[in-house]
């Protein structure tokens, strides 16, 4: 099973009504999102499950607003423990995952057993190597790519 993870494109630092929640994308996140749609637009996506902050929403609509996304409240600043539930209850093959760190890049490098840190705009690869999600666990799939824009 193959899953992608993307953290959302660089934002600005404080969103118009304080809230972080709120945070849209700045100058330099919408130029990222021009390049991930070519490197999204390739990969075999068959879903998008993404956080419910403004500058995920920004991040989904403009890689591939084709493609049929679900807004997750429970995506939104996720811990590891929030992942662990998440692909143990809906994981589906080719699905892209959007959301933010810490809990992004812990969960990728707990999955994969590396240490990763995901930058803003970084999109991951994954492959799970188990046969079904009971055997989600450290070490249990295999980090494929780690690809970022370069604006």
């Amino acid at each position: 099973m193959r899953w992608y993870f993307l953290r959302h494109a660089k934002t600005e630092r404080v969103s118009w009504s304080g809230n972080d929640k709120d945070r849209r994308l700045a100058p330099k996140g919408i130029n990222q999102v021009a390049e991930l749609k070519e490197l999204l637009g390739v990969l075999p996506i068959t879903s998008i499950r993404c956080s419910t902050a403004q500058r995920t929403r920004e991040t989904a609509m403009a890689c591939n607003p084709s493609i049929p996304i679900t807004f997750s409240e429970e995506l939104y600043l996720a811990t590891l423990k929030q992942w662990k539930r998440m692909l143990s209850n809906e994981a589906q093959d080719h699905m892209l995952y959007i959301g933010h760190n810490d809990g992004i890049s812990e969960f990728v490098g707990w999955l994969t057993g590396t240490n990763i840190h995901l930058q803003t705009g970084a999109l991951v690869t994954v492959d799970f190597l188990g046969l079904d999600m009971q055997s989600l666990g450290p070490g249990t799939a295999c980090l494929i790519a780690y690809e970022r824009p370069v604006v």
